[in-house]
This record gives structure tokens, C-alpha cells and sequence, in this order.
């Protein structure tokens, strides 16, 4: 039986910029959902009055990508939940094919789309296109309640990976997960390499627990010769300027996520030792 019942959750952080065209998308849709809810990390933009506007419900707490997430699922009682970012545009039939699909998975994958300006958001779109269909890199995003529940939501430990480690449990637990034909369109806005690097650093810091989680997987997941070098070969003989500019900008991307995991170890291990200076010695009684 399909969803009689699906709600839509966005987590936000100052997310002004898209989030009007995302509820504009939403609003299109061809089949009615239950309910928009918006988690906010006290946006200090425009953010929540561009959620008022569209009537959404917006929750405001201190939270994670992840925890934000499971914070509006809990907020929800519809029987399936769609998870989208504050930056994607959704094509008008998705509500109605993922009640559809729905009649037969558990979960949903949903292929996206890459646009936004300038030439490393033209290699960042080639990118996601030639990765298009690699079951390994996809992770759904539409659920059933009774999966989410069993799974135990999004991992909140995890500011990156969150997606791919829910998929893996959602595997490992032999959960039905179907494709859609419809693709999201991913607003990438002003890629620069200063703002990939950013990016993947902030990721970087808790990449590592994604990967001690997942370890086979994981390692096949960012395994830079399927992910830099196999990319860039296939499309160079057809446009060898972007091919050079992908390999450019995900190894970049492949830097950030590095320094962002040395530099939280590094920070843990300095907690560690001032814990271990702090720590009042302990007197043997003689």
C-alpha cells in the first residue's frame, strides 16, 4: 500500500539564499504532502521568515545536520518522510512518485543534479553526472516510518558520511531501497576551490568516524583512483579542459577532508593532555 501520508523535512543553517526556491518546488509538487518541517540552527539570515512565508514549520535548535533531521522526524507522524537540503530544487512529480515507489520499498534513492556558477561549479556538475548511477555513492533520502524507526535514524555522531552510514545500516538490516526516475536539482551557487576546501574540511573532522564505522565500504568509497583519477580519464578525451578541472577540484576537495581529520585528532589529543595535566595527582598513603 502506498504512504497514506508523507511530510517533508529541511535542516537549515542561514540558508536565505535557496531556501525560497526549495519551498517553491515544493509548493509545485503534483500530489499534496502532510507538512513541511524546518529545523534551524538559529539562522541569523532571512531563513525562518522565508519558512513562515511558506508555511513550514520551523524548530530551532543547536543541532547537527543529522540530529536536525532526527529532531523532525520525531516532529512528524505522517507514514513516510522525505529528507531534503535548504539548497535543492525539487521536480513537480517527486511527491507523487515517492508515494508510488513507496508501495513497494522501504526507502528511496533519489539521483541529483548539480548547477550553480562559474567553472568549478561546471566540474562539480560533470562530476556528479559521471558518478550518476554508482550504486556504492547514492544513499536514500525518502523513508518509511516503520524503516527510520528501525533504524534508529541518522547516526548523530556524524557531520559527514550521515547519509552513506544510513544507507549501509539500511542494507545491512535488508531494507527494501528503490530508485526514482526524477532527479533533485542541487544548487552548488559560487563553487571556488577556497570554499570546496572549507567545506570538505568541516566534513574531515568527523569523516574518520564515518570510516571506522564502515571500514570496507568506506575505504572503496574514497578510494581516490575510482573517485579522482577513473572520473578525469573517462571524460578527458572528450573535454579535457573540465576533466582536468574535476581531478583539480576533488582532490582539493580530497586535501580539505584530510587536514579537517589531522586537525581534530590533533585537537582531541591536546584535550587529552591538558585533561591529563589538570588531573590532581593521587598521594600514596605510606
Amino acid at each position: 500500500m502506498p504512504p497514506s501520508s508523507l511530510s517533508i523535512v529541511i535542516p537549515t543553517n542561514n540558508s536565505g539564499r535557496t531556501l525560497s526556491r526549495c519551498l517553491e518546488s515544493i509548493r509545485a509538487q503534483t500530489s499534496p504532502y502532510a507538512e513541511i518541517i524546518i529545523v534551524d540552527r538559529f539562522s541569523y539570515d532571512k531563513t525562518t521568515q522565508i519558512a513562515n512565508e511558506y508555511g513550514a514549520s520551523v524548530v530551532q535548535t543547536n543541532e547537527n545536520r543529522s540530529a536536525a533531521r532526527n529532531t523532525g522526524f520525531r516532529r512528524t507522524s505522517s507514514s513516510a518522510i522525505l529528507f531534503l537540503d535548504s539548497d535543492m530544487v525539487a521536480p513537480p512529480s517527486l511527491i507523487e512518485e515517492c508515494k508510488a515507489e513507496m508501495r513497494n520499498y522501504q526507502a528511496l534513492v533519489i539521483p541529483e543534479i548539480s548547477v550553480g556558477t562559474g567553472f568549478w561549479a561546471e566540474c562539480k556538475s560533470l562530476e556528479r553526472k559521471v558518478n550518476r548511477d554508482k550504486a556504492l555513492l547514492e544513499a536514500a533520502r525518502c523513508f518509511s516510518r516503520d524503516a527510520l524507526l528501525k533504524l534508529g535514524g541518522y547516526n548523530t555522531n556524524l557531520e559527514a558520511g550521515e547519509d552513506w552510514d544510513l544507507q549501509q545500516r539500511a542494507i545491512g538490516q535488508g531494507l527494501s531501497i528503490g530508485r526514482l526516475q526524477s532527479k533533485i536539482v542541487h544548487d552548488e551557487g559560487n563553487v571556488t576551490l577556497a570554499t570546496a576546501f572549507g567545506k570538505k574540511f568541516l566534513y574531515g573532522r568527523t569523516f574518520g568516524d564515518y570510516l571506522r564505522a564502515n571500514p570496507k565500504v568506506g575505504i572503496r568509497q574514497v578510494n581516490p583512483i575510482s573517485r579522482i583519477l577513473n572520473p578525469s580519464l573517462e571524460v578527458f578525451p572528450f573535454d579535457p579542459i573540465h576533466a582536468t578541472g574535476m581531478a583539480v577540484l576533488k582532490s582539493i576537495k580530497y586535501v580539505g577532508v584530510g587536514v579537517g581529520f589531522i586537525s581534530n585528532r590533533f585537537s582531541h589529543r591536546n584535550a587529552e593532555c591538558v585533561e591529563n595535566l589538570t588531573e590532581p595527582a593521587h598521594r600514596t598513603e605510606s
